[in-house]
């Protein structure tokens, strides 16, 4: 009788079973997904500054209060050439041929409109009208309704604004700019080969701030900087403290006990306080330099959870077979702890520092919170809450938003550092 071929069951490494545990856990990955889509946004702030909110991270609309999401204003730096600029040209140009100032002041109306039209109804309401940035406009608003409400429904229509005079809404700044921007000749006056159409309003989507400048704008400018801080500093944190538990771990005696009391002492002090310190002490360094300051101030007082579990990992593993054979051939340690040593330890590492991007994240945002963080240019999510929190009664979104997107990233990195635990966790293995 012939023997009946035997199978041989195909092993899986301890990687390419965490990866398949780590398929299974449902909130693991979703958390992992909105993750990488922040770190998207974050890197195409460019693209979206340019082409979706279309204002710049510092632009600003001054008025006297913050727009709600959805309100509309033009863009400083942002013309889009007007389909039926050549039919319009026309319309304007007086017998000339050529349009100046006071025609196109006359023309931006429309627009004058729409800049003030706060919640897109097409009318104004005498609190829009306060808003304008005139004195005239804004001191007389309820007079300037009665006087232009032809229908008496305490609104203005646009109808009613083109029979009265809004023209001094629209400030005179934008149409001078306007006129500078395509006056070739530099005659003051625009040609029909030199008009490139009308601005046309954008939407704030997350609406504005106390200056005007566009929330959605500066808020994905935001997510560069939290998230750039969390991941830095734990990179920081990583270097700092793997190498120093490691070393600790591996060499052991007087050596590691000395070392370990260092950390001992170390942990007694009060963290945040050693880096409000930092940041107060060299508050007057630029602001870019600031923001490197602190990545390393945060990053330097993450790391000693870290080393102490880098240190018990090395000192199980230390007397295992492998190391053993290592040190037989005349490895040297510092081969063995980056090695061999270091490499066996990820696990735990890699879960820890998962864990340590929320917890600075939080920092960060405390920080900038109390006014000691990411300081003007830059803004952060903690900063931008920090801003709306000033008024969040009477402007929630100010503090919705950046808020709102600083708690999801945070409860979805915990998701995926939750996942990676148990992923990477061999004894939790049921299956």
């Amino acid at each position: 009788m012939t023997e009946a071929p035997q199978t041989v069951e195909k092993g899986t490494s301890l990687w390419a079973d965490a990866w398949r545990r780590l398929l299974r856990n449902k909130a693991a990955l979703v958390g992992g997904a909105i993750v990488a889509l922040m770190a998207m946004i974050a890197l195409a702030f460019g693209f979206i500054s340019e082409h979706v909110t279309r204002f710049r991270f510092d632009e600003q609309h001054l008025a006297s209060e913050p727009k709600p999401p959805g309100a509309r204003s033009v863009p400083e730096t942002h013309f889009r050439v007007d389909r039926a600029s050549a039919a319009r040209f026309d319309e304007l140009a007086g017998p000339d041929a050529l349009l100046n100032r006071k025609e196109i002041s006359g023309a931006m109306r429309v627009l004058q409109f729409a800049w003030m039209d706060h919640d897109g109804s097409g009318k104004l309401d005498p609190d829009e009208i306060a808003d304008a940035p005139i004195n005239l406009i804004r001191d007389d608003a309820v007079e300037t309704i009665a006087a232009l409400d032809l229908d008496g429904d305490a609104l203005i229509s646009p109808d009613e604004a083109e029979a009265g005079d809004l023209t001094d809404v629209m400030p005179s700044s934008e149409v001078r700019y306007f006129i500078d921007k395509f006056d070739q000749d530099e005659d003051r006056r625009l040609s029909k080969a030199e008009f490139q159409g009308l601005p046309i309003p954008e939407i704030h989507r997350f609406g504005t701030d106390e200056l005007g400048r566009d929330l959605l704008t500066r808020c994905v400018q935001g997510a560069r900087v939290s998230l750039m801080v969390g991941f830095i500093a734990t990179m920081v944190s990583f270097l700092i403290g793997v190498i120093y538990g490691a070393t600790a771990g591996f060499l052991g005696g007087k050596v590691d006990n000395f070392m370990m009391r260092a950390v001992d002492v170390l942990y007694g002090l009060p963290f945040m306080f050693i880096v409000i310190l930092l940041m107060v002490i060299f508050q007057e360094i630029p602001a870019d330099k600031k923001l490197y300051l602190l990545f390393l101030a945060l990053g330097a007082v993450q790391w000693l959870t870290m080393s102490r579990i880098v240190r018990g990992q090395v000192i199980s593993l230390k007397g295992r077979e492998f190391v053993e054979a290592a040190r037989a051939i005349g490895v040297s340690k510092m081969r063995i702890i980056f090695r061999h040593l270091i490499p066996n330890a990820l696990g735990p590492i890699i879960v820890y520092s998962t864990l340590t991007v929320p917890a600075v994240m939080l920092e960060e945002a405390f920080l900038s919170f109390l006014g000691l963080g990411v300081q003007a240019p830059f803004a952060s999510w903690g900063s931008l809450a920090a801003e709306g929190a000033k008024a969040y009664l009477e402007y929630p979104w100010l503090i919705i938003f950046p808020g709102g997107a600083l708690a999801v990233t945070l409860l979805s990195l915990n998701f995926l550092g939750d996942g990676l635990r148990d992923a990477l966790d061999p004894q939790g293995r049921k299956d």
